[in-house]
């Protein structure tokens, strides 16, 4: 796995959790209200534990970032022949979309949805606003997640960088993309912009 997928594969499970949570949390709820106190309270108790792993995973994530890995390119000893059933290489540069042109229409996204929504909603406009741009490469499963789509995982990566640069929140709650007020300047200008996405986001001259 790279260095670049790992945040966002740590968030993944961290949202993965939350679902779980949140979930168990309704069943309790339910089972409470029915007078079902002893599973509720099984329930409970199940609750506290993976919130527990929860924690763990969260004090991961941070010790991760800390270590401030450096990309790593992987070597392949020149005796060594690929298997035709070994691993999928790495996809080319360009082929799929590239994490630039995710800027836009994430902060789009955020501001439709009030400033601030949960990932799924998030990522739901953002694949209606690049259903043009997205393609047969955006769509595979990454060969180190097949459960991941590649296009989410580099919408994620993206959102990671939009926080380090103060456009998106670093606080916000766990599942959530929150917009700051940087983000709604940027996105105010760059909806004046000739072209958004190639010029203002990629950091290239306007004029």
């Amino acid at each position: 796995m790279s260095n670049k997928e790992v945040v966002p594969s740590i968030e993944s499970l961290l949202h993965a959790v939350d679902e779980v949570i949140m979930g168990l949390n309704e069943n309790g709820s339910q089972l409470f209200k029915e007078g079902n106190y002893d599973q509720a309270r099984a329930l409970l108790a199940k609750v506290e534990s993976i919130s527990g792993f929860r924690g763990k995973v969260l004090c991961l994530e941070d010790d991760w970032k800390a270590l401030d890995v450096p990309i790593i390119k992987k070597r392949t000893h020149p005796s060594k022949k690929k298997a035709a059933s070994g691993p999928s290489k790495p996809l080319p540069k360009g082929l799929k979309t590239s994490y630039e042109d995710f800027r836009y229409p994430i902060l789009e996204a955020v501001d439709r949805l009030g400033g601030s929504g949960n990932i799924r909603e998030v990522l739901r406009i953002v694949e209606e606003s690049l259903s043009g741009q997205l393609n047969k490469y955006d769509y595979q499963a990454l060969s180190s997640d097949p459960n991941s789509v590649r296009w989410k995982n580099t919408a994620s990566w993206e959102r990671y960088n939009m926080v380090q640069e103060g456009l998106l929140a670093a606080d916000s709650q766990r599942g959530v993309w929150e917009i700051t007020d940087a983000g709604r300047d940027t996105l105010k200008n760059a909806k004046e912009s000739i072209d958004p996405q190639r010029k203002l986001f990629s950091g290239k001259s306007t004029s």
